[in-house]
């Protein structure tokens, strides 16, 4: 149990009686004293007035409240607790005029603070700026890889927190983007041929992944025959994602062998929207789910090409 921590005092400490002229400048203020002093913040509770504008708003430390224990599932893998009812927030009166004031200030956390090497990383200090949103677009059209491009903002930045974003920020904005081009129809078209093949061959598996915003991500399927052929010729599979050629640009990867002819069978495949270690995690352990647990031996996939530099 940590100590209550108390925030250092400073001129730009929330106090009972500032005034902002808009919900985004109150939201910065909040946020950057928040940054300096090594703790994320999350918006929270709104009243509104009869007329549906707001009367008042809080937003609250990010580790605010306690996390719910859902009475009908039971994670095996339960996720690290983040919240620790800790009480630090900041709470506005809005007047007819849209002006805030500040009603009510704690400034104590019950929890470790970040470091200012850390704190870049915490959700709410994390934000893709519009410029290097269309940067992202323009390199992810032209074929490079997510590590890819958050690696060059990486290089292109003297330190990790002046990236203003992480890796996973970097990630989730190009699966977004892919997503945004999926038409309805198509997903539709998709899902009515794999449960077609499914009456076709009832042993025919196929799966898919849903994002956290609700879309469908990635596709895995694989029919009887590759299902058969993985149980004799298994032992050895060779993966590949840089088969790009639908219209989408979404990477195509077949989970390959080779029979005792020497002819290549095909074990399943997938539709993945990005080249991620959250994809390729579900993809494999979706794979040997349906293959009973059987795992390969060997797993002979691409290599990247090191280009080499002129000295």
């Amino acid at each position: 149990m940590f100590p209550t921590i108390i925030a250092e005092n400073s001129q730009h400490e929330p106090k009972p009686g500032m005034t902002f002229t808009s919900e985004m400048d109150a939201y910065d203020f909040y946020n950057s004293y928040a940054k300096k002093h090594g703790f994320s913040v999350r918006k929270s509770q709104v009243e509104r007035r009869s007329d549906g504008t707001m009367r008042s708003k809080k937003f609250v430390c990010s580790k605010q409240g306690t996390r719910e224990i859902h009475r009908t599932h039971v994670t095996k893998k339960p996720k690290p607790i983040e919240r620790t009812n800790c009480k630090a927030l900041i709470e506005f009166k809005i007047n007819t005029n849209n002006v805030w004031t500040v009603s009510k200030v704690e400034l104590n956390h019950n929890h470790q603070l970040a470091s200012p090497n850390k704190v870049h990383m915490l959700r709410s200090h994390r934000k893709l700026l519009p410029y290097q949103k269309e940067l992202i677009d323009h390199m992810d059209k032209a074929g490079f890889r997510p590590h890819q491009i958050f690696n060059f903002f990486e290089a292109a930045a003297s330190k990790p927190e002046l990236v203003g974003f992480i890796r996973k920020d970097a990630n989730n904005y190009i699966s977004q983007q892919s997503m945004m081009k999926l038409k309805a129809g198509d997903i539709q078209t998709l899902l009515y041929y794999l449960k077609s093949k499914q009456v076709e061959d009832p042993s025919f598996f196929y799966a898919l992944q849903v994002h956290e915003t609700g879309e469908i991500t990635n596709f895995f399927w694989a029919d009887g025959r590759a299902i058969i052929d993985y149980s004799y010729f298994g032992d050895v599979v060779s993966f590949d994602t840089t088969f790009q050629t639908n219209k989408y640009e979404m990477p195509f990867a077949p989970l390959l062998g080779m029979n005792n002819h020497k002819q290549t069978v095909l074990f399943g495949a997938a539709l993945l929207f990005d080249e991620t270690v959250n994809s390729f995690v579900w993809l494999f352990q979706t794979f040997m789910a349906v293959m009973g647990g059987k795992q390969p031996s060997t797993i002979f996939t691409e290599k990247e090409k090191k280009k080499k530099h002129k000295k």
